[in-house]
Parts: C-alpha cells; sequence; structure tokens
C-alpha cells in the first residue's frame, strides 16, 4: 500500500504545475505558484495518521501540502471484528433492467467481493441500495428482486429480500440473521426522503 501510494502521487507531484490541485489538507496554505518544485525525502514523505490513512506530504520552502490520502478497507478490521456483527452495507445495484431480466450485471459483481469477505467474516449482512427513478412510492418495475435473485446466484447462498428497507418487519427480518447470513433491503428510493437527505 505504502509503496503503491508513494509511485502513484510522486507521479503526481512530477505533473503538478501550472494550476496546483491539492488533494485533502494542507497544514499551512495551500500551495498558488506554478513554481511548484518539491523535494520529497523518503523519511518523511509518508506517514500514517490515527485514523489509519496513509498520506503523503511533500515539503516546498513555506508548507507541506497533503497530496493524497488511502483509506481502510474492511480488510483492516482486526481479526475476528465482524463476528456476530450487523452489518449495513450500500451498494450500488442500479442496473439496467429489460422488465425483469438484468441486461448487464456488473455493478451487482463489483459488490460480490466486498459483501463475500463479510460474510465469510461471520458479519450479518443487510443490503442495501437503489434501483432507477421511482416517481412516487414503491413501483413492481424498480423492485430490487431480479438484483436478489442475481446476488444469490454469484454468491451461492440465500439472498432473501425485504419487502421494505425500514419498518418492524424488515427489522425482524435483520434481527433473525444469523452469523454469514445476508438479505437484501427493498429499493431505498421508494421513499422520497432518500434523495432529500432526509435525517428522519
Amino acid at each position: 500500500l505504502r509503496s503503491a501510494a508513494l509511485v502513484g502521487v510522486v507521479a503526481s507531484a512530477a505533473a503538478f504545475t501550472a494550476n496546483p490541485v491539492v488533494l485533502g489538507r494542507s497544514q499551512n496554505s495551500a500551495v498558488t505558484k506554478s513554481s511548484f518544485t518539491p523535494s520529497i525525502r523518503a523519511a518523511d514523505a509518508l506517514r500514517v495518521g490515527a485514523s489509519g490513512r496513509a498520506s503523503l506530504h511533500i515539503r516546498t520552502a513555506n508548507n507541506v501540502v497533503t497530496m493524497a490520502e488511502a483509506k481502510k478497507s474492511v480488510k483492516d478490521l482486526p481479526a475476528g471484528a465482524l463476528k456476530g456483527k450487523k452489518v449495513l452495507i450500500r451498494c450500488d445495484l442500479n442496473v439496467p433492467l429489460d422488465g425483469k431480466k438484468i441486461t448487464d450485471d456488473t455493478r451487482i459483481r463489483a459488490s460480490v467481493p466486498t459483501i463475500k469477505y463479510l460474510l465469510e467474516q461471520g458479519a450479518r449482512v443487510a443490503i442495501s441500495s437503489h434501483l432507477g427513478r421511482p416517481k412516487s412510492g414503491p413501483e413492481d418495475k424498480f423492485s430490487l428482486a431480479p438484483c436478489a435473485a442475481r446476488l444469490a446466484e454469484l454468491l451461492d447462498t440465500k439472498v432473501p429480500l425485504a419487502k421494505d428497507c425500514i419498518g418492524a418487519e424488515t427489522k425482524k427480518m435483520v434481527d433473525g440473521l444469523k452469523d454469514g447470513e445476508c438479505l437484501l433491503l427493498e429499493n431505498v428510493r421508494f421513499y422520497k426522503e432518500e434523495e432529500k437527505n432526509d435525517e428522519e
């Protein structure tokens, strides 16, 4: 990770010319001049903060600029940290459909490795997603049922679909999950509050 981050950001620094773009936060004011000639020292270029993020710091005459940060993933959690824990994961299952047939499952397949890892670690996984643009509440053509079926095939396990994404019945289904089991919540876009970022 450190080597990859260093190589990638060094390449970015080399291309840093007329209009500097600072990724993340600088410890001082941002560099605004085009004569950006960083001096990278191996001893202090990469740092890992308390959050676990690795960042590359490039020194200039008067500034230390954070060029990039590498975020942690679920695989960075301690062994056993997920066993028996309920995990709510938002996946991008917004796939194209022809009726009820998925015409391109690329987005579903992209979610499989993370879901599979969570299940292998003994987590109890509730999968959340949206599909399409429902206009006024639940619409059968925007149900995530085809996605649940495809996930079950790819994960080689049962993926029941909750009838809703909230409510007592859905909570009961989530509470009933055993270690290494998952379910898919129904389309969150069936509620207008989802797009409006409503706290309720």
